[in-house]
């Protein structure tokens, strides 16, 4: 009777281990996939402040989100306000590619920055270059 006691508490104890485990495991998923949701959400911000810098045009794309933008210059100083921020959670490759293009905004800089967001969201390697997804039509 004592042996199948033990046992029975030993199992019960590992079972109690393991239920934290897994709630701390699940606790640790949540947060991360917030955190890559969020992440997505501000890169996606960024290309679309980059996107209306080549494209005056498109201003009307942010009209909903920034009614202030009116010009070009309006739409580095938000880009810089959004590069202020991801020092807080974006990748070093991501940052340094999103300076590059503020200080020099052009097509390679501008796609720099993309290939960059992409590795820091899904991929974590290269798996594309710059001749790769450039549209030889695209006026950027």
């Amino acid at each position: 009777m004592e042996v199948s006691t033990q046992i029975i508490l030993s199992f019960l104890g590992i079972l109690g281990i393991g239920g934290i485990i897994t709630a701390f495991l699940n606790k640790y998923k949540e947060i991360e996939f917030q955190k890559m949701e969020q992440k997505q959400k501000r890169y996606k911000s960024v290309l679309l402040y980059m996107d209306v810098y080549f494209k005056p045009k498109n201003i009307k794309y942010l009209s909903s989100r920034q009614p202030d933008i009116d010009s070009a210059e309006d739409v580095i100083e938000y880009l810089k306000a959004e590069y202020h921020e991801m020092m807080l959670y974006a990748s070093k490759e991501v940052i340094l590619s999103v300076k590059l293009f503020i200080e020099s905004p052009n097509r390679k800089n501008f796609f720099s920055a993309v290939l960059a967001m992409r590795k820091d969201l899904w991929i974590r390697k290269s798996d594309l270059n710059i001749n790769d997804i450039e549209v030889g039509s695209v006026d950027l």
